[in-house]
């Protein structure tokens, strides 16, 4: 089974998919969908890339989701140049009956789809909060960010089956993805 995971940049997809991972690995895994961008090709400079919505590679992800071994991950990124070092060899994906993406657009053919909503206001203090940790410029980006999640908007074939307050405890929200999904 396919679960997408989707919201705003910040509204804490990534923290939910590895959490449920955490708590139940023997049912869930996380696919960071973020890592399976499509890369900016040669001659195209970083201002025409981030002036478009960021483009997932389903295809990819399909084809990681079948693998086994090493080849079972994300592709390895450089998220400064927007490109891919490989195809594989990135974060590590396991296998579990039900796989979490989390990202900014759905999987074309996701079974369920779960909608973070976030205030924001609270999305400009949690990216440049995480901006701060990191020591990334996420929050420079927010336009890009917010175009990208405006497609994937656009492109859900159907509503969420849940639409969650990306702002109540994570805890919280864990528990009511578990019982709606077991």
């Amino acid at each position: 089974m396919i679960v997408c995971l989707m919201g705003p940049a910040g509204s804490g997809k990534s923290t939910l998919a590895k959490r449920l991972e955490e708590e139940r690995p023997d049912l869930f895994a996380r696919v960071p969908v973020d890592y399976f961008f499509v890369p900016r090709a040669a001659g195209t400079s970083m201002a025409e890339f981030l002036a478009r919505p960021f483009g997932y590679d389903w295809a990819t992800v399909d084809k990681a989701l079948t693998e086994v071994g090493e080849r079972r991950s994300t592709p390895a990124c450089d998220f400064d140049s927007m490109r891919w070092r490989s195809p594989h060899g990135g974060l590590p994906i396991a296998t579990a009956p039900i796989m979490v993406l989390d990202g900014m657009r759905p999987h074309p053919l996701c079974d369920r789809l779960f909608l973070l909503d976030l205030d924001p206001v609270e999305q400009r203090r949690r990216l440049a909060d995480r901006d701060r940790r990191w020591g990334t410029r996420v929050a420079d980006r927010e336009d890009h960010l917010a175009a990208t999640f405006r497609q994937g908007l656009s492109e859900a074939s159907r509503p969420p089956d849940l639409r969650l307050n990306a702002s109540d405890p994570t805890e919280s929200t864990i528990r009511t993805l578990i019982e709606f999904l077991t």
